[in-house]
């Protein structure tokens, strides 16, 4: 049940009180170094833009009364006709979030674990196009071949810190990345609207159908790399992530039929198509 400050604020969001949804997860972020470090270098530094996300977010929670009620579906922001136009007329193409927590993982099996670690940006197929027996049954060896085809750039998302650093900032601050797709646990969604509100990204929000954090506990543990839960995307999300791929690895063919020959070469710890 929580403590009666907790109870409180899980009213709160799930009345939307003054279109705000993130009362309980901002409570208990205060004294988290992720907090401040968004604080002084997204809202403190770009109060302009901030002032104008928190208007456009409170007005996203005003149309949709409980965001995280059955949250089963994809989301997208601001809405998806503005989401689906973007990415469509916009370069760079969206960048697809993946959560480590899709890789392999068995604690007593190392072979059925992923190669590259789990808590971390790392993917043998994505840096050096290599692929072992345990790859083929990893979600991100699956998508990030698509991600390829599309031209996506790639991010194994892991910590709030690396999110915002990685990401968040980059926007924020020089546009680096006006779309995304995410991959999240339904918890996680409504933590990360505000804040892609305030950075202006037009994401779509796709959630894990299992192995996904259940609360602010589960959810910290995670963001210190302590996981062993394995997620996976349900199939309505699948589907539309792998639709949009599909859609935008389009127009990569050469005349004659013959797909242009890629790779991803990784920037920091992100993997962008080369």
């Amino acid at each position: 049940m929580g403590s009666p400050i907790t109870r409180l604020l899980r009213r709160l969001d799930g009345a939307g009180f003054w279109n705000v949804q993130v009362w309980e997860f901002g409570f208990r972020s205060l004294p988290r170094g992720y907090a401040w470090l968004f604080f002084l270098r997204a809202v403190l530094a770009h109060p302009v833009k901030a002032a104008r996300g928190m208007r456009r977010y409170r007005g996203f929670i005003r149309r949709r009364v409980d965001i995280s009620a059955g949250l089963s579906s994809p989301l997208a922001i601001p809405d998806e006709e503005v989401f689906l136009r973007g990415i469509q007329t916009q370069e760079p193409r969206p960048l697809v979030g993946l959560g480590f927590c899709l890789k392999p993982y068995d604690p007593n099996d190392p072979s059925a674990s992923c190669p590259s670690g789990r808590a971390n940006h790392d993917c043998l197929y994505l840096e050096r196009g290599e692929v072992r027996p345990v790859c083929a049954d990893c979600a991100i060896h699956h998508l990030g071949s698509r991600c390829l085809a599309g031209g996506c750039p790639v991010y194994i998302m892991t910590s709030a810190k690396d999110i915002a650093r990685d990401f968040l900032f980059p926007q924020v601050g020089r546009s680096s990345f006006p779309s995304a797709i995410l991959l999240l646990c339904p918890y996680s969604v409504r933590a990360i609207i505000l804040p892609l509100f305030i950075c202006g990204v037009d994401t779509l929000l796709l959630v894990y159908a299992r192995g996904s954090c259940a609360d602010y506990g589960q959810w910290l543990k995670a963001d210190r790399g302590i996981k062993e839960e394995r997620t996976m995307l349900n199939g309505e999300s699948e589907e539309k992530l792998l639709g949009l791929l599909e859609k935008l690895g389009a127009g990569e063919w050469k005349e004659g039929g013959k797909r242009k020959d890629r790779r991803f070469v990784r920037g920091g710890n992100i993997f962008y198509p080369d």
